[in-house]
């Protein structure tokens, strides 16, 4: 049985289990499964992985002590209507007993909180267990592909890195949990600044908004002992192109054959809306917050605070101000 599990150090902390300055309190329960051994996946850019030389307690940016489960539970079902949570997630390795824990997990959770909405991660498992997932009271999964394309996949999860992992096996995944939790409630994540271009990223992503999959981006983070340490995270600028752009794409505001493109750099020249609809859309801020999942703002799990993606709050004007100067050139 299952009995201990990793918190992000956020998390900890909103537990009352660590002491920490924290910049952005977390409004979804960060948790990863334990086990004394690596995840038998090996993904070039997790700290998680197989052959990572990483600390074992990393995943991107953050730390994950180990805590006892008991201990645990204990402090959530202490928290009652004080609780900065509006979800709990799962994150997942791969390795034998993963479902074992999975259940024992959720069953545990959903005894001291049975209306904490509850996420989990997960690598491609068979149909049945979802549902088996879905009964015992998982809300909604996230089978991430990280990759934009299959030639990216290949390199970074499946047999480029001798990773157990196949794109057709993942998008069959997503498909598989689309029918057990429904449109809306399936979740993949991509990774940006991994070779992929602009077209292709907001390609995938229609496709995906078209199945009824919600999309959460990530700006790669190079992690110091993983097979990609020493790549660059993406450009700023690009990134926030595509943010605008999925979240024109996701409110169904104008679809990607809307999108302009350049054809020699393939980035995104035009959103393919009004001028006045595009800036109306800037100064909500919200393209720029956390995209996934709802309830989930991910505080500082890819960002430096000198340079952040993905805001995990509402943003002050003078973000917006330097958000338009990134986006400079589109607007």
């Amino acid at each position: 049985m299952l009995r201990k599990i990793r918190l992000s150090l956020g998390t900890a902390a909103a537990l009352g289990l660590i002491q920490c300055k924290v910049d952005a309190v977390p409004t979804t329960a960060y948790t990863m499964t334990y086990t004394p051994n690596r995840c038998a996946a090996n993904c070039a850019f997790c700290a998680q992985a197989r052959d990572s030389q990483a600390p074992a307690n990393r995943l991107s940016r953050v730390t994950w002590p180990a805590y006892s489960l008991s201990k645990v539970l204990s402090k959530l079902s202490l928290l009652g209507n004080d609780s900065p949570f509006q979800r709990l997630c799962f994150q997942t390795l791969v390795y034998p007993r993963l479902r074992e824990d999975l259940v024992h997990l959720i069953d545990s959770v959903h005894q001291i909180s049975p209306t904490l909405p509850l996420s989990a991660a997960l690598p491609p498992l068979p149909k049945t267990v979802l549902y088996e997932l879905k009964e015992l009271g998982l809300e909604r999964a996230a089978i991430s592909l990280d990759a934009v394309s299959p030639i990216i996949f290949q390199r970074i999860k499946g047999r480029g890195v001798k990773g157990p992992f196949r794109w057709e096996t993942h998008i069959q995944s997503l498909e598989d949990a689309l029918a057990v939790f429904g449109k809306g409630k399936t979740t993949t994540h991509l990774i940006l600044g991994l070779g992929e271009t602009e077209e292709e990223t907001l390609n995938l992503i229609q496709e995906l908004t078209n199945r009824g999959i919600e999309v959460g981006l990530f700006p790669f983070t190079p992690i110091a002992g993983t097979p990609l340490a020493h790549r660059t995270r993406p450009p700023l600028e690009s990134y926030r192109r595509i943010q605008l752009a999925h979240f024109i794409l996701k409110r169904h505001i104008a679809r990607v054959e809307d999108l302009k493109f350049n054809k020699q750099t393939q980035t995104l020249s035009s959103f393919g809306i009004s001028r006045e609809e595009l800036s109306a859309i800037i100064d909500t801020g919200k393209p720029f917050q956390t995209a996934g999942c709802s309830g989930c703002n991910r505080p500082f799990f890819t960002e430096r605070p000198s340079e952040i993606y993905n805001y995990p709050t509402p943003l002050p004007i003078e973000k917006l101000h330097e958000i338009r100067q990134q986006l400079e050139g589109v607007i």
